[in-house]
């Protein structure tokens, strides 16, 4: 494969720290800058991959970008479990007044996954 632009480097480094997949991130490059890749290519500016071959540059790049990445997602109300348990609360008092107990299970179900999971099928 013929070398690649620094662009295009760069926003494999971008959609890698930003917790897309090899193979999405494949995907999004070809669309964005009319280059066939595979999911091996791109795991080659991996950090996180035992292929990883890219230099020093691309990981100090890769940790700034995860960086802020996960600073954004932070600030995204949906990604606290307060915020959820909160919303799904909300649900389930509106199920039940409704007498919409298929709903309320279902709720209920899903409050208990986002607590750890405790939920069991008897």
């Amino acid at each position: 494969m013929r070398r690649l632009p620094d662009a295009v480097k760069r926003r494999i480094v971008e959609h890698l720290a930003c917790y897309q997949t090899h193979a999405e991130v494949a995907d999004l490059v070809a669309a964005e800058f009319d280059v066939t890749l595979t999911p091996r290519h791109v795991r080659a500016y991996d950090p996180m991959s035992f292929q990883f071959a890219g230099s020093h540059r691309w990981l100090d790049y890769h940790r700034i970008v995860r960086e802020r990445c996960e600073n954004e997602l932070g600030e995204v109300a949906i990604s606290h479990c307060a915020y959820r348990m909160r919303q799904l609360q909300r649900i389930l008092d509106l199920a039940m007044d409704r007498a919409d107990y298929r709903l309320a299970l279902k709720t209920l179900e899903q409050a208990a996954k986002e607590m750890g999971n405790w939920y069991v099928k008897c």
